[in-house]
């Protein structure tokens, strides 16, 4: 077998690899911590720390279940962009800086194929998505606190 065929069929075999086996999820849960918003709603989180994870989000994922979310977790505020790509439910998408919450984008479509590519950007240390509609069923709004227990 030629050099070039093993190169082939190695990389065909990390794309099956990366694909996930038959039946099994392909975006796993991660670990997860805790988020208090505005000192009254309480969150579990799933925690996007490696950049395979923030990549990840929750693409492909059927929904969340109600009282959890997903937290990006930054080392310190930078400006973070969000996108929707193979998202299936729509979201209510928090940035929150040094313990507040500073931008919030409610109702952010899943991407829609043909459809608009819509990149939402704030600056912060962490983005919490949630369910659509989270932030109004909550009374949730800019400048509420946050207190992250993120282990």
């Amino acid at each position: 077998m030629g050099a070039s065929r093993r190169v082939a069929l190695v990389g065909l075999a990390l794309m099956l690899l990366a694909a996930g086996p038959a039946g099994l999820d392909v975006n796993p849960p991660l670990a997860t911590g805790s988020l208090t918003m505005a000192g009254r709603v309480a969150l579990t989180v799933e925690l996007a720390r490696t950049p395979i994870e923030k990549m990840r989000g929750l693409s492909g994922r059927p929904g969340l279940a109600p009282g959890h979310g997903m937290v990006f977790v930054y080392e310190k505020p930078e400006p973070i962009s969000i996108w929707m790509k193979d998202m299936r439910f729509s979201l209510d998408i928090i940035w929150i800086r040094d313990g507040r919450i500073v931008h919030i984008v409610k109702q952010a479509p899943p991407l829609r194929p043909g459809g608009p590519e819509q990149i939402y950007t704030a600056t912060g240390d962490l983005v919490l998505e949630v369910p659509a509609g989270f932030t109004d069923r909550e009374k949730i709004g800019l400048g509420d606190p946050v207190v992250a227990r993120l282990p």
